[in-house]
């Protein structure tokens, strides 16, 4: 392995916590978190991409559905049955530290694969996970109704610290092998990705750098000064300089540049339908007339003559519009169509804020979908910021907001999405919920979650609750039969202590009924012990229900009896 890649990969296990790991197993976790990232933006366990040990020929396993990793069949379930459309992508892993591309190695996962889509009994004798992955996959075709608008997608990484060089022989195993996952009809498009040392590099360091792109805006305006804003521009540009923005080499929408966005893709709506039959129309030269086009806010901006240079912005307004461009790019047969645009710079918060919902509210947006810009989110990124040391998190408001500063561990890092699960599985008692279609807690933002009455105390106890229980995992001081249960696992250490340190749980928000459970939490060792009784009142829990068909896995964490069956194990202990 090459010095760079060495540096970077040391680098990574001391921010993901897994430096006591072998080389191999830390080069596996490296690959899978790179790859995943930079198709799935948001942060994720790497954890539930692993394969695990027994794999043959895979190291890394993620089925995407509706931009969410579905780990479990149930979670599938709660997905298909909110869900009208599906849309879905398949991506398999491989990741060797060979200094070349073997093409013995390479067959064996190309075989791997295949074998993984046989629609008859499977030829491998492959491991319990990349079993329960293939039921995943054949629920998912179980659905195929449900593909309107195209088949699942596949994308293949296969990853080595060498130089990938079009070897002949290698690109015709290449192309023999997606020429028979193509005859399957199962996709809408198959790729291969050879990732050697630079392109690996190069990975590793967008995970750490905000994006940044560079587009021609010919036809511009520059807008008066605004107070607290550095420069603003209105103009239009060609719907091919605007593709170049929002879709990646593959042709994805790139999703994390929507973040800020309010609502997410909302599919073959009548608005969306109009969209797309204007740009495929005779009159797509009106396009710039009929619709509102797009607004991006941007923390820095470089400008040279026409050649605007963005870095560490989101797409606020024109979600829809992007999504539908994209979809119908290969069918525009004139991508000189111009797209109206809005450019703001300003790295002020409370300005963005207030363009955001300035542009949503002109459509029929619900109140609820505002969340993420409540004033509590900065009291408790300000609040995990006044802890030190190994109490140091950090509270990610802003999608990539800590990837670009020094010295952040990313296990320290809990999104918005991750604070809202284990907030719910901890002071709500809700952990058989948030393992299912968690979006359903949504209507308790902004009164039982999130509220802007509430002390900001509990919000880190949680945190850090689930970050302390996760180092557990990655230093592997408890057992992964465990992460099924991680969030009544989660509830089980505030419970445990609240009866052991006799706080008052009518009190739970408090700084007075918080610190201690900080303190315990603190002490990986006494943190471990809390844990420890936590399985053991699962154990119990999950004995009381047998008749239920209670077992250690995922569909009994996500059951309510479970749920309840636990609370009163450990009162009663």
């Amino acid at each position: 392995m090459d010095v760079v890649t060495q540096s970077l990969l040391r680098e990574f296990a001391q921010s993901q916590k897994i430096e006591s790991r072998s080389e191999s197993d830390q080069f596996e976790a490296f690959i899978n978190y790179i790859v995943i990232s930079d198709i799935y933006p948001e942060e994720f366990d790497f954890g539930i991409v692993s394969t695990r040990e027994g794999e043959f020929g895979i190291d890394g396993i993620a089925i995407i559905v509706n931009d969410a990793i579905v780990d479990d069949e149930e979670q599938l379930e709660d997905i298909v049955s909110h869900a009208p459309v599906l849309q879905v992508q398949f991506v398999f892993v491989q990741a060797k530290t060979s200094s070349g591309f073997d093409s013995g190695e390479m067959s064996k996962f190309f075989q791997a694969v295949l074998d993984f889509f046989a629609s008859s009994e499977a030829r491998f004798n492959q491991n319990d996970r990349i079993r329960e992955l293939q039921q995943i996959k054949n629920r998912l075709y179980g659905h195929a109704a449900k593909f309107v608008r195209g088949l699942p997608k596949l994308a293949l990484h296969y990853a080595t610290t060498g130089t990938w060089a079009d070897d002949k022989n290698l690109c015709a195993i290449r192309d023999g092998f997606l020429a028979q996952l193509n005859s399957t009809h199962m996709f809408a498009a198959t790729a291969f990705h050879p990732l050697d040392a630079t392109r690996v590099q190069k990975l590793y360091f967008q995970t750490k750098n905000a994006f940044r792109i560079s587009i021609n805006f010919a036809q511009n305006l520059s807008l008066p000064e605004i107070p607290n804003v550095r420069e603003s521009y209105i103009g239009l540009i060609p719907i091919s300089e605007y593709l170049k923005m929002i879709t990646d080499d593959d042709g994805n929408v790139r999703r994390r540049l929507f973040f800020d966005n309010i609502r997410d893709f909302q599919g073959d709506t009548p608005v969306n339908k109009s969209i797309s039959a204007t740009l495929l129309s005779d009159s797509s030269i009106e396009f710039p007339l009929r619709n509102n086009g797009v607004t991006i806010v941007t923390r820095k901006l470089q400008r040279v003559g026409t050649q605007f240079t963005l870095e560490d912005f989101q797409i606020v307004n024109g979600c829809q519009t992007s999504h539908v461009i994209a979809a119908e790019s290969v069918f525009l047969g004139n991508q000189a169509i111009m797209i109206p645009i809005k450019v703001i710079a300003t790295e002020d918060e409370e300005i963005t804020r207030q363009v955001i919902i300035a542009s949503n509210q002109q459509n029929k947006v619900d109140e609820e979908s505002f969340w993420a810009l409540d004033p509590i989110h900065k009291s408790i990124e300000i609040y995990f910021e006044s802890k030190h040391g190994d109490q140091r998190l950090y509270y990610e408001r802003r999608p990539g907001q800590f990837n670009t500063v020094v010295g952040v561990e990313k296990v320290r890092v809990i999104t918005k999405d991750q604070l809202l699960k284990v907030y719910a599985s901890v002071f709500l008692e809700q952990p058989n919920q948030v393992g299912r279609y968690y979006k359903d807690l949504t209507p308790l933002i902004g009164k039982e979650i999130f509220s802007s009455d509430h002390e900001v105390h509990s919000y880190y106890t949680a945190a850090y609750i689930g970050y302390r229980l996760e180092f557990m995992f990655r230093n592997r001081r408890m057992g992964s039969e465990w992460k099924p249960f991680r969030f009544q696992l989660a509830m089980a250490a505030r419970l445990i202590l609240e009866r052991d340190l006799k706080l008052n749980p009518k009190r739970r928000r408090s700084q007075a009924y918080c610190s201690p459970i900080d303190m315990i939490m603190a002490d990986p060792d006494k943190a471990q012990a809390v844990f420890e009784l936590g399985t053991k009142a699962i154990s119990a829990a999950v004995l009381e229900l047998k008749e239920q068909g209670a077992e250690l896995d995922r569909r009994t964490a996500k059951m309510r009896d479970m749920r309840d069956q636990l609370r009163a194990t450990i009162a009663s202990g």
